[in-house]
Formats: structure tokens, C-alpha cells, sequence
């Protein structure tokens, strides 16, 4: 910790000349790749074993994983070092384009209390995103709710869902398997199997994934926070892989992926979402009492659009740079 202490300021200053290099960036994309480079060599001296948390690209206070980091070889960490500046400069582009459209942004938003959520799917749609915060109840049982009323409103189609919660073995979810593929929402699955829809995971084995401790371990043998810059780019990389095999295996199907709202958000770094077609895709995130201010699109409207409901476009122009075709808050506990 003597180190971050030392270099912590130091960073800070750095940093903030970033965010103001990456509004020039913006500004002029010409000299954009010529600028991240020197970025990335200012980062690299600063902070070269140093790790900066995912929630810091958005960004959120600086701080280090000392326990973790402790682990990182120096390449390894210049790489997430690097991926986690980029992702802060594309973020805070993207703010600003959300916030040079927001009139245009507001005409077409459209709200409701209330809503039939299957209705609001367009049936091109074969790759249906649900992203969740995670460890809400309300979700999960709203997200049991859609696929149940999707599966009984069309018979015709047949669905699978493909999950971050589920070790991937390509080998649909069964009982017996339960307990060692399911990472989390054991009972959740456990109704899926009980409707006889297919469940197939999406989290590689191979990196050796520890959900209660939020750890990815590489194939290499380094260990990394899931939620760094190279661990999230590293699974959903796979992810994408998963998802493309299976459709490729079962062209038919409409896909509902389900995982955390920081992996399916179209505007999120290396989004699963994004890298599917628009005319066939359709994401929706699930928050609980409001949006969080994590997310471009409420960083860029400070919260406006956060209201129990669902939120919707009239078109789709502005999905992708929002993030979101469909966006639910459910009601927050009363305590």
C-alpha cells in the first residue's frame, strides 16, 4: 500500500488531464490514436503495477486491489492498465454524445408505469439481452415473469437461455449438475428446468471463475478482479464465442442472455451486445428504485429518466448510444 500512496496523487493529476485530453480527443478524431498513446505511456510510468477497478472507468474513486494486484505480472497489468484508459475516454465520449442529442433524445424516449414487456420485443429479435443489478430479488422473479409469458405468448418459437451464472461445458443445464455448474440462483434454474427451457452457461471453466469472491483466474495462471478492463474483456470475448456457436448450432432459436447489465448495455466496454446485429438484437436492463449513475446514459442526463417504470423508444435511432432498447425500474423495498 506504500506504493499507492506514494503514486496516488501523482495518478490523480495524471487522470485529470486524461478526461480533459479525451474531451480534445472528441473533438478532433485525427488526433486521437497519436494522443492515447502518449496517454498510455503517462499511465504506464505512473501506475505500471497498479490495477484500476471497472467502476473507476465511469468514473468512480480511485482505488487499488493490493490483495489481487499482488498476483499481476507487469504486462499483464499494463495491458488492463491500458484497456481500462481507453474505456474511460470512449465512456466520456460517449456522455457527451448522449448529452449533444438530448433533445431529440427526449422527443423519442417514450414512458409507461406500466407495461407489457413481451409486447415491446420486436419478433426479428433473436438475441433478447436482460441485464440485471445484481442480488435483487425483484428482478429475478420479473425476469422468470417475461420468459414464462414469452414462451406461453409463442409457442411457435423455441428458446434457450444462455446465462453468466452457469459454467459453460456446452451441455445443457441439468439437475444432477446443479451444484457444480450453477455460479448463483440455484432456485431461479432450478424453475427453468422445471419448464423444460434449455440452459446453457456462458462462464469458461477453464478461467476458473469464483463468483463469491469475484475473481477470474486466467488460463495463464493470473489472477485478475472479474470486474477489471482484461478479466470482463477476457469473458465476454467468450461469451460472444458461446453465443454465436449456439446459434450457428440452433439457427431456429431466440436467445435470451442473462447477466449483469455492465456486460449488456450496448455502450458499456466490450458490450456482449454490441457485437450482434441491431435488426435482430434487443437489450434490456432491470434496475431496482432508479437507473444507477454508473451507466453513460445517467451520468449524461443526471438521473432524469430514473423513474419506477419502463422506458422505451419510439424508434430505435438511439438504443445503441443510450444502451438500452427497453430500460425496467421496479419498485424499491420499503423498509
Amino acid at each position: 500500500m506504500g506504493f499507492m500512496n506514494a503514486h496516488s496523487q501523482e495518478w490523480a493529476q495524471v487522470h485529470r488531464s486524461l478526461i480533459k485530453k479525451g474531451e480534445r480527443m472528441a473533438k478532433n478524431t485525427a488526433k486521437f490514436q497519436k494522443d492515447l498513446l502518449r496517454a498510455y505511456q503517462a499511465v504506464d510510468a505512473v501506475a505500471p503495477f497498479l490495477h484500476f477497478a471497472s467502476q473507476d472507468i465511469l468514473p468512480w474513486s480511485f482505488r487499488v486491489q493490493s490483495a489481487v494486484d499482488n498476483g499481476f505480472e507487469q504486462a499483464a497489468v499494463l495491458r488492463n492498465n491500458r484497456l481500462e484508459l481507453a474505456a474511460r475516454l470512449n465512456t466520456e465520449n460517449t456522455v457527451r454524445r448522449l448529452r449533444a442529442h438530448a433533445q431529440d433524445i427526449k422527443d423519442r424516449l417514450q414512458y409507461a408505469r406500466t407495461a407489457d414487456l413481451v409486447s415491446l420485443i420486436p419478433p426479428t429479435a433473436k438475441f433478447i439481452f436482460l441485464g440485471e443489478v445484481h442480488h435483487q430479488p425483484s428482478i429475478e422473479k420479473q425476469i422468470l415473469y417475461l420468459l414464462a409469458h414469452y414462451h406461453k405468448l409463442h409457442p411457435e418459437k423455441r428458446i434457450m437461455v444462455l446465462t453468466e451464472f452457469v459454467l459453460d461445458t456446452n451441455v445443457s443445464l441439468l439437475p444432477k449438475e446443479m451444484d457444480a455448474r450453477v455460479t448463483s440462483k440455484r432456485a431461479f434454474f432450478d424453475l427453468l428446468m422445471k419448464w423444460r427451457i434449455p440452459v446453457f452457461g456462458l462462464e469458461e471453466p477453464a478461467a476458473r471463475f469464483d463468483a463469491s469472491r469475484e475473481i477470474l483466474a486466467e488460463k495463464d495462471g493470473k489472477t485478475f478482479l472479474s470486474s477489471t478492463a482484461l478479466a470482463v474483456q477476457t469473458r465476454n470475448r467468450h461469451w460472444v464465442k458461446q453465443i454465436k456457436a449456439m446459434h450457428e448450432a440452433y439457427p431456429d432459436m431466440v436467445f435470451f442472455i442473462y447477466a449483469g447489465l455492465g456486460h449488456t448495455e450496448y455502450n458499456l466496454p466490450y458490450s456482449v451486445a454490441a457485437q450482434f446485429p441491431a435488426q435482430e438484437t434487443f437489450a434490456m436492463d432491470f434496475f431496482v428504485g432508479r437507473r444507477l449513475r454508473f451507466t453513460p446514459f445517467d451520468r449524461a442526463f443526471n438521473g432524469a429518466f430514473s423513474g419506477t417504470g419502463v422506458w422505451y423508444w419510439k424508434d430505435p435511432k438511439y438504443a445503441r448510444l443510450a444502451g438500452f432498447d427497453a430500460s425496467i425500474v421496479l419498485p424499491g423495498v420499503k423498509k
